[in-house]
């Protein structure tokens, strides 16, 4: 009898430990999701472990693991940014080049595809191409820029017509002057989002641009703003990155969120008479020298770009002049091309060793590149930018980043390599005409400019918990609300709408 007792509770501790076991590792089935997400990220295969970690995601949330369960999601929208980026495969990139070039042969595709000089990344095993490709392959070959010439790149001669009073028509002012030929701008921009896009409750964080006010961007007027009362801090209109930051408790909101603002400025041509013979020596101990010298996220220095910038010096020690080289450089050995930047950033590559690495690279790229070899030089460097603002009857109007350089005794030089570069593309240009085009954009700027951020990368205040959907620039509002499966800034960028009103000359 005793020894049936004890054979009895064997059985019954070893049911309870295997049930208290298989408990365990129920458990523990969200974190296990998770270290397989991991694994399968780690070896490029993006959508199996983006799916895996929204698996993961309410695992643990059943699991009471909130920390991991926000890991997770922190993880899937990384992933969303390199999907939503590389979207064709090579058969879609063939079919594509072929509809949109029709007298391209087989042979022709096929030795763009050999080449790779197309963005493209291995995911699971499979080759997928940038989605803006064709703008790439256009830009870098030209036999493709030939046949688009003749259409959508025809119209940059419009931009040339624009710039020409600038370039030919006037004196520039006085050696001590460097701004002129001023412009008023006014603005409506903003957007609106159904309440349905949003979780019942839990705060939205969104951080809205403005205007920056500096030296060639004056006046400012912030005329009205949607939502103020969910502003919890003044406007940043100065330093280096202009914004309204704005909370929203989503148990207490009704109606659809709102954000925006009008708001008008003025803005200056700028121009700077240098001679090299009166550039003055840097303090290499001041604050601005150490931080627009060093190495940064996007502005990196690497020992290959490093390298570069000595080579491309070569026994020029005159800060400005080296500088010219560099945009030199860029303009004619360069090419235009738009970048995966969400992409990029997902995958933690800077900007700088991407255009460096591929020999192309759009506005923003191309003056981050010029920054980091500016900087590798010892020459504080720095991207700026917001919008470009040609006239809406003339030209087009969109998204823009510039560069600055520090001279001793001159101060923030412009340099725009990409809208000097254009000169490149207008066929109908003499070679004088291009020449002198692309001279104006080193130590001028038009203008036509909205400037929103000094330097890419800039901190926002307060600063977010998590990544932003694309926390490079501010050109458009970003977003961030912890209680939501997915990240809220893409639907921010996609919905936001900017006006120019009004120009105004002076």
């Amino acid at each position: 009898m005793k020894k049936t007792l004890i054979a009895f509770i064997i059985v019954i501790t070893t049911i309870i430990f295997i049930c208290n076991s298989l408990s365990a590792i129920e458990l523990l089935k969200g974190k296990t999701f998770y270290m397989q997400a991991q694994s399968l990220e780690k070896n490029a295969d993006y959508f199996k472990a983006q799916d895996l970690y929204k698996e993961a995601r309410k695992e643990l949330l059943g699991e009471g693991d909130i920390e991991l369960a926000d890991q997770c999601r922190v993880a899937y929208t990384r992933l969303e940014k390199i999907i939503l980026t590389y979207t064709h495969s090579e058969a879609d990139v063939r079919r594509m080049i072929k509809e949109k070039y029709p007298d391209t042969t087989k042979e022709r595709i096929d030795k763009v595809i050999a080449d790779g000089r197309l963005a493209h990344l291995e995911i699971g095993g499979e080759t997928y191409y940038f989605d803006q490709f064709l703008n790439t392959l256009y830009h870098i070959y030209p036999d493709f820029m030939s046949v688009e010439a003749k259409g959508a790149l025809g119209k940059m001669g419009t931009i040339f017509e624009i710039m020409s009073p600038y370039i030919y028509e006037k004196a520039n002012p006085s050696t001590w002057q460097t701004l002129s030929s001023s412009q008023t701008y006014e603005f409506d921009a903003g957007l609106s989002i159904p309440r349905d896009s949003f979780p019942e409750r839990g705060l939205l964080k969104v951080w809205m641009p403005l205007p920056l006010s500096n030296s060639s961007q004056t006046d400012i007027v912030i005329e009205s703003i949607c939502s103020e009362q969910y502003i919890p801090y003044p406007a940043q209109l100065d330093g280096d990155i202009g914004y309204v930051y704005y909370e929203f408790p989503l148990e207490e909101i009704k109606d659809s969120i709102r954000i925006g603002a009008k708001f008008s400025y003025t803005a200056y041509e700028v121009l700077f008479d240098v001679d090299p013979e009166k550039v003055g020596e840097y303090d290499k101990k001041s604050a601005l020298y150490k931080r627009y010298t060093s190495s940064d996220k996007n502005i990196a220095i690497t020992p290959e770009i490093r390298e570069a910038a000595r080579k491309i010096a070569g026994d020029e020690t005159n800060p400005y002049l080296i500088a010219k080289k560099f945009y030199d450089h860029i303009v004619y050995d360069l090419n235009y091309s738009y970048m995966p930047h969400v992409a990029l950033e997902a995958l933690k590559i800077p900007e700088s060793v991407y255009v460096h690495e591929h020999g192309y690279g759009d506005c923003g790229a191309q003056s981050m590149y010029f920054s980091a070899l500016c900087r590798a030089m010892g020459i504080p460097a720095r991207a700026s930018g917001g919008m470009q603002l040609f006239p809406l009857s003339a030209a087009h109007c969109g998204d823009h980043f510039w560069a600055h350089m520090y001279i001793p005794n001159y101060g923030w030089i412009p340099v725009d390599t990409s809208v000097g570069q254009a000169a490149k593309y207008i066929i109908t240009l003499s070679k004088k005409q291009q020449t002198d085009f692309i001279e104006y954009f080193f130590s001028k700027i038009d203008p036509f400019r909205y400037l929103i951020q000094v330097d890419v990368d800039v901190p926002l205040y307060p600063s977010s918990e998590e990544p932003l959907f694309f926390g490079m620039v501010l050109q458009a509002p970003n977003a961030e609300c912890m209680e939501m499966d997915e990240n809220p800034g893409l639907l921010f960028m996609e919905n936001w709408k900017i006006t120019c009103k009004k120009v105004i000359s002076k």
